[in-house]
């Protein structure tokens, strides 16, 4: 876990007065930081690899926070937001503000990919962070995480490095034929092999490529890396079988540990299956819009008011087939809910 002077740094907290460069009797001034943490990548023995974009600023800002909570180097690999096609506004509503820049220890800003965002994105966006880990020795050990997926108890990080023992890798999730990215902690060994096997198959441009999770598991099997699959992973409520997005923030290992939650499956779940929408606490209502105007204009309607009847009619309005979707008028609700 990390103090309060780095929490003022991270902007977790208020920082307060501008440290100063003359007064040495005011603390911390600009000589305590500068000895403290102008060397900050070679103090800790894990690096945690944020990949993101703009369709998670909505919950940025907590998944950051959460990391940078853990003590460990946070890196946030973020796609480029901005393209040549775009006009107006966009840039600016779809980049990190000032108090979600400060979250991370550094930021990586990719080449531009395009087609297929997710395939090569993610990729690019670790490949990039991987040239930067490779310089630093005492990084032992690699988290990468997706920028939706937020960790309640970061002070159980160590503890779950420990769960994984002398194997290889540990995923979130994993069944025979896929080991999900949301979340993977790897070796230092392992995850070199593993980046070095993915960049020969990104070396040819391929229509489409290859998921992440194609690739990770092909590298696993052809390196003979030893995975650990943990034994207690979210299930589907229905089916029993894995779910690898996590999307009704049920019981598992990496949750129990370190509260590991993927918001923004919750958040696309809940407007289907008719649950609640991920906390208040965890929406930065400055991306709200941008983000999620197009759907949930009744949700932000909820969390503003907390009156129920926006969330039953964000429900109506969001079934996945249109000839399901039904738009009531709010006093439609009045009668099915407990208005506050």
């Amino acid at each position: 876990m990390i103090t309060d002077e780095e929490r003022k740094l991270a902007r977790i907290l208020p920082f307060g007065k501008d440290p100063s460069a003359h007064d040495h009797s005011q603390r911390p001034n600009l000589i305590d930081l500068s000895l403290n943490y102008n060397n900050i990548p070679v103090k800790s023995d894990t690096a945690i690899i944020c990949t993101s974009h703009r369709g998670h600023l909505t919950f940025l800002k907590a998944v950051l926070t959460s990391l940078r909570e853990t003590g460990k180097f946070v890196i946030c690999s973020y796609d480029p937001p901005a393209a040549s096609w775009y006009q107006g506004k966009y840039y600016d509503d779809n980049t990190p503000d000032l108090d979600i820049s400060l979250k991370a220890h550094m930021w990586i800003h990719k080449h531009n990919t395009y087609e297929e965002p997710k395939r090569n994105g993610w990729f690019w966006d670790v490949f990039y962070a991987y040239g930067v880990v490779r310089n630093f020795e005492n990084f032992k050990y690699i988290f990468t995480v997706n920028g939706d997926c937020v960790w309640e108890k970061p002070e159980g990080v160590n503890d779950l490095i420990a769960y994984m023992g002398d194997h290889d890798l540990m995923a979130v999730t994993s069944d025979i034929n896929t080991i999900h990215t949301c979340a993977v902690l790897y070796t230092r060994e392992a995850f070199f092999k593993i980046m070095d096997y993915m960049f020969d198959y990104h070396k040819t441009a391929i229509i489409g490529s290859y998921s992440p999770e194609r690739l990770l598991i092909e590298a696993v099997r052809q390196l003979g890396l030893k995975e650990f699959k943990v034994p207690n992973q979210p299930e589907d409520p229905e089916d029993k079988s894995v779910d690898h997005y996590t999307r009704f923030n049920q019981p598992h290992d990496w949750k129990t540990i370190v509260g590991y939650r993927n918001l923004g499956a919750e958040w696309l779940t809940a407007l289907i299956e008719r649950h609640e929408p991920p906390e208040k606490k965890y929406i930065d209502f400055k991306f709200f819009q941008a983000i999620f105007a197009h759907c949930s204009a009744h949700v932000l309607k909820y969390y503003e008011t907390e009156d129920k009847r926006y969330l039953y009619m964000a429900w109506d309005q969001n079934e996945d087939s249109f000839y399901d979707r039904v738009y009531y008028p709010i006093e439609r609700y009045d009668n099915y809910v407990v208005v506050k």
